[in-house]
């Protein structure tokens, strides 16, 4: 495990300082042999989606277990006038104090799960230059020893990838780190993402990045995303096939084939290093969603039958899977469940059978109305039949006294599917508004969203879950606001 120094601590509890600078024992250093499922974790709250979406921030020790590299976005210049080496911080808004940051990282270090530091994204400014080697390398190991990290992720992109002297530095760096790790007997893993038309021999731009690391890498996990119309061009009646394209089966195969044999214009990477990378969802990335995961089982399954399985699969990002779109549904970690179990298991997930229910949503009701729990209620099987017959609805709502009533709807259907869902009825008085974001500690609350909860208005001052407002302090994630003028 890696632990605050006791030493370290106790010294700090002595001598009654303000502050300890807190450092991970890195004895342990996780590296991945078989099949990984790698996911992006964002270093900051509320991200912006494509389509509307949100990106919550979250705990690492959220993140499903079914994720065993986890990637740490961004090591990067956060301040150009203090010098070009990347470094990393944690962003203050996440609410997690750097022990407990590392401590989080040991936790899924403790469950065989690798968490690396990734070196770029899109605003990364890294322009390294000839001599800055050394200094990089000592800037990575100090935060790999600082945080526990077990590797780092090249992740440049755009103008970054060639900037300055990036494609030896990096390298090069890369390669002292690697030794000097090595020489401890760890393997600190070195992966990449790079945006896969930057891999063909006529624009090959990560090519430097790759033969520079030639037997130091551990796996390459390209971006299939956000290329729009590139592709690969296939001999015979196939033709074109874009990443956009609807074959998209035919897509992932014969762009994996092409990489695998080093084809089609194509560098090689040979397929015990090759992750596929596709987005979460629609809102991760502009294109290159996988609608369909069958997709993706059948193009894998053609690649491991001509005996050339992929690693895995990459995604942008596991805060994207746990996020919510436009409407504010949420995505439901869709995409680990689709993968998980099939990456790891090589088996696709089972079909879920339950029955869909229609017409079930939280309501508000005038103190003394009829209500009828069933009224607009309906519910159907997966073929599409109507068994709205067999709906059994659990608790009662007393219309005559205000308050807030729980019921739990459920239906099975002809051969044992059932499904449940929950429902929230408030009862109210017409003499006294309802205050209508009251406090959910199920529900996540962003940056300067506003609740009212036992009588009181609250604002959230960052990203938070299930804390609940008057419980967390005047430095806790709420703000009070005043007396609430609604019931």
């Amino acid at each position: 495990m890696k632990t605050l120094p006791l030493t370290l601590l106790t010294s700090a509890l002595l001598m009654g300082t303000a502050t300890v600078s807190v450092t991970a024992q890195a004895n342990e250093m996780v590296a991945q042999n078989g099949n990984v499922i790698v996911g992006y974790w964002h270093n900051w709250c509320d991200g912006a989606g494509y389509r509307g979406g949100l990106a919550p921030c979250v705990d690492l020790t959220e993140v499903h277990p079914d994720y065993n590299v986890v990637n740490v976005s961004f090591m990067k210049v956060f301040d150009l006038n203090a010098g070009r080496i990347p470094t990393f911080k944690l962003d203050p808004a996440i609410g997690l104090t750097e022990s407990a940051f590392i401590d989080q990282i040991s936790t899924l270090n403790s469950q065989g799960r690798s968490v690396l530091l990734a070196l770029g994204g899109a605003d990364a400014h890294v322009e390294l230059k000839a001599g800055d080697e050394q200094a990089f390398a000592d800037e990575v190991i100090r935060l790999t020893d600082k945080f526990g990290f077990d590797g780092l992720d090249i992740d440049l992109e755009q103008n970054a990838i060639t900037a300055a002297d990036n494609q030896t530095v990096i390298p090069a760096a890369l390669k002292i780190v690697k030794a000097h790790y090595r020489a401890q007997g760890k393997n600190f893993m070195i992966t990449m993402a790079p945006e896969f038309p930057y891999l063909t021999i006529a624009n090959g731009k990560y090519l430097p990045y790759i033969q520079g690391l030639e037997g130091d890498y551990d796996f390459i996990n390209p971006q299939f995303y956000n290329q729009g119309g590139d592709g690969v061009y296939v001999e015979g009646s196939v033709g074109w096939l874009s990443q956009n394209d609807a074959r998209k089966e035919e897509f992932i195969y014969y762009i994996s084939d092409s990489l695998i044999n080093g084809t089609r214009g194509y560098t090689t990477i040979t397929n015990d290093k090759l992750v596929f990378g596709i987005p979460a969802n629609i809102d991760g990335a502009n294109n290159g969603y996988v609608d369909d995961p069958n997709a993706l089982y059948a193009a894998f399954d053609r690649l491991k039958a001509q005996g050339q399985p992929l690693r895995g699969v990459m995604t942008w990002s596991v805060n994207w899977d746990m996020g919510t779109n436009s409407a504010g549904q949420a995505y439901n970690e869709k995409f680990i469940k689709d993968y998980g179990n099939y990456i790891h298991n090589q088996q696709p997930p089972e079909p879920d059978l339950s029955p869909v229910f229609s017409g079930i949503a939280d309501t508000q009701i005038a103190l003394g109305t009829v209500f009828d729990p069933l009224a607009g209620v309906s519910a159907a099987d997966t073929s599409g039949s109507d068994i709205s017959a067999s709906i059994q609805v659990t608790g009662t709502v007393d219309t005559n006294v205000v308050g807030v009533y729980a019921l739990t709807y459920s239906v099975s259907d002809n051969a044992g599917n059932s499904a449940n869902q929950p429902r929230k009825v408030t009862v109210y008085d017409d003499n006294q508004p309802i205050c209508p974001n009251a406090w959910d500690s199920a529900s996540a609350y962003s940056t300067n969203e506003e609740v009212t909860h036992n009588g009181k208005r609250w604002r959230a001052k960052w990203w938070t879950k299930g804390d609940e407002p008057g419980t967390t302090g005047e430095w806790g994630v709420w703000q009070e606001l005043g007396a609430a003028s609604c019931q």
